[in-house]
């Protein structure tokens, strides 16, 4: 009997090993392509090292305290965040309005959901082609379908006017986006349990205070993790900006994600590039930690430190 098991574990013993030694390409392919290269940058972060520059020197901090003392960059900081608090405010409202509506709608939801999910099946570049042709100034489609309804008298510059163009890009990115967060809610909504809607509708609560009082303080988790991935998502727009606008005009729409890609290939200063990068990094992980953290269900957290 114990030869027999000791056979036994001998087996599972030399199909670990063989299941080790199998994955082990994928791992080292995994290393090369993911954590190599983030240790590559961080210690570029700490040097003057440029691809057109063969002296290279370690400098400290000083790529870091140039960022904090940069007023392009505090510049970019700043269009990143008024696109980011844009873009998941519409984000947000449209897509509860629709997974609310959608709940209570007994029958075509299968239709009505493919539709809503059909932008989320389009490249972001893809997508900012399209707007882009759909926005502009002299031919775009959306000046002409304005002006043949009387709503305007002359075309308006959607992606060369400062003001106007942030705003475009968060439509066309809240538009990218939209069904993504609509499909978390739409499915922590689902999983509320009929006798709880129903208690509230016994309870005299009509639809709006179901939906707000009862059905959203359930899918809070679901909501905060919707909240988290979007921030993480839209804090390092690039795509949808280099297409539109490419930062412009001027450096009205450039995104810090932008900046760091023109610092690194067209002044081809890795080493500064790569100190805003982290910078960037350690933000959006401090902001994920803040919003789970106030979003965390405060009751669940007092029973687990008692």
């Amino acid at each position: 009997m114990l030869n027999k098991k000791y056979k036994k574990s001998t087996r599972q013993i030399k199909d670990e090993r063989f299941g080790f030694f199998m994955s082990l390409p994928s791992m080292i392919l995994l290393g090369l392509l993911f954590i190599f290269p983030i240790i590559y940058s961080f210690g570029a972060s700490f040097t003057n090292y440029r691809l057109v520059q063969g002296d290279l020197k370690f400098i400290g901090f000083e790529n870091y305290i140039k960022a904090f003392t940069d007023a392009t960059f505090w510049s970019s900081v700043k269009i990143t965040l008024l696109i980011t608090v844009g873009a998941l405010l519409v984000e947000f409202f449209f897509a509860m309005l629709l997974s609310g509506l959608i709940t209570n709608i007994r029958k075509g939801q299968g239709i009505l959901k493919t539709i809503y999910l059909i932008p989320m099946m389009v490249a972001p570049t893809v997508a900012g082609l399209l707007f882009r042709f759909m926005l502009n100034d002299d031919f775009g489609l959306l000046n002409v379908i304005l002006k043949s309804f009387g709503v305007i008298s002359s075309n308006i510059h959607w992606l060369t006017d400062s003001k106007i163009a942030i705003i475009s890009i968060i439509y066309v990115d809240s538009w990218a986006t939209i069904p993504f967060v609509f499909l978390l809610l739409y499915t922590g909504l689902s999983s509320v349990s009929e006798d709880v809607v129903e208690s509230g509708k016994i309870d005299g609560a009509n639809r709006l205070q179901i939906f707000f009082r009862i059905q959203m303080p359930i899918i809070k988790p679901t909501v905060i993790i919707a909240l988290v991935i979007r921030f993480m998502d839209v804090f390092r727009i690039f795509d949808s900006i280099y297409v539109l606008t490419k930062g412009g005009p001027g450096k009205a729409t450039e995104s810090l994600s932008l900046l760091i890609y023109r610092t690194n290939w067209n002044k081809y200063n890795v080493g500064y590039a790569s100190a805003m990068s982290y910078i960037m990094l350690i933000f959006m992980i401090m902001v994920a930690l803040f919003i789970q953290y106030v979003g965390r269900d405060k009751d669940n957290y007092r029973r687990r430190k008692g």
